[in-house]
């Protein structure tokens, strides 16, 4: 089954209280998603843990192809090798979200423009007002 992911992760302050938005949809309908504030943290904290719940959405529903959809240009380019990751608060992150791609018969990553990712952006936002 061939799903999409879009995720994003946002904080008011960097560091300061974050919150993560994920959205999965497969044939074009969304069939799950999840908006909630994760503590307190930085930008790059937020949007990888926004991957790691959306793998985890995608590996819940049996999603075998993945295409995740996010904004972040360095995690995209993380994930997907072409950058290290070089902050020691992040590698564990990277892990889990490597560990959590092996679950995929086939996963792919886009980087999209922010516009495009505004779904996932006004749920980050609407879970920071809470």
């Amino acid at each position: 089954m061939t799903c999409i992911l879009f995720f994003d992760g946002g904080c008011r302050g960097n560091p300061g209280p974050m919150a993560i938005g994920a959205v999965l949809l497969e044939n074009g309908k969304k069939v799950k998603e999840i908006s909630k504030n994760i503590g307190t943290g930085t930008n790059n904290i937020a949007e990888w843990k926004a991957l790691i719940e959306g793998l985890k959405l995608a590996i819940a529903h049996d999603c075998q192809e993945l295409e995740v959809r996010g904004d972040s240009q360095l995690i995209i380019r993380q994930i997907s090798g072409r950058y290290k990751v070089k902050s020691d608060n992040l590698i564990p992150l990277f892990n889990e979200a490597r560990k959590l791609c092996g679950n995929f018969k086939k996963i792919d990553f886009k980087w999209i423009k922010r516009d495009e990712n505004s779904y996932t952006d006004s749920m980050v936002n609407n879970a920071l007002d809470i």
